[in-house]
């Protein structure tokens, strides 16, 4: 008896530290996947620079994001749709004006391109409207001007543009 129980302490012994190391790489992993969000989220929150504008890109979702400051407009952005990019996201955090203008203007008469919604500060949205905007803004608050292509209409999907917002 004394025998059997000299041989089993060694073997849970064994067996809890290779849990406890297989618990640690587990953890490990979740650590660095809550790093990453944290990382991510930091990302998309960072703070309006001096200038006017600033611009990130999310890779995987064929978009642009351009970022503008609401005390520096007017202001106008050149973007251009290619296979990888076909939607441009404009946020204008802490807008508090009464209403929002815009325009897009293309290189080639033929694009097309439009103001697909505009994302209002309580969340919902509105659109689709043309190559023009004229909103009325009843909240203080972020808001994304949302452009890409028009589904119900014919044209070049790629090509230079700019908007112009005000």
């Amino acid at each position: 008896m004394k025998k059997s129980v000299f041989l089993i302490i060694p073997l849970l012994t064994a067996s809890c530290s290779k849990q406890s190391s297989e618990a640690q790489q587990m953890e490990d992993s979740l650590t660095s996947v809550v790093n990453t969000e944290v990382k991510r989220k930091d990302s998309v929150s960072k703070p309006i620079a001096e200038d006017s504008l600033q611009t990130e890109h999310v890779k995987n979702a064929g978009e642009a994001v351009k970022i503008l400051n609401a005390e520096k407009l007017p202001c106008t952005i050149d973007q251009k749709f290619d296979a990888k990019i076909q939607k441009l996201v404009i946020r204008i955090p802490n807008y508090s004006k009464p209403s929002i203008h815009g325009s897009i203007s293309t290189q080639n008469n033929n694009m097309n391109v439009r103001f697909n919604q505009i994302k209002l500060s309580d969340g919902t949205y509105d659109g689709p409207f043309g190559k023009e905007i004229s909103y009325q803004i009843k909240n203080k608050g972020e808001i994304w001007l949302i452009v890409g292509k028009n589904l119900m209409a014919e044209g070049a999907v790629e090509g230079d543009f700019s908007v112009t917002v005000e």
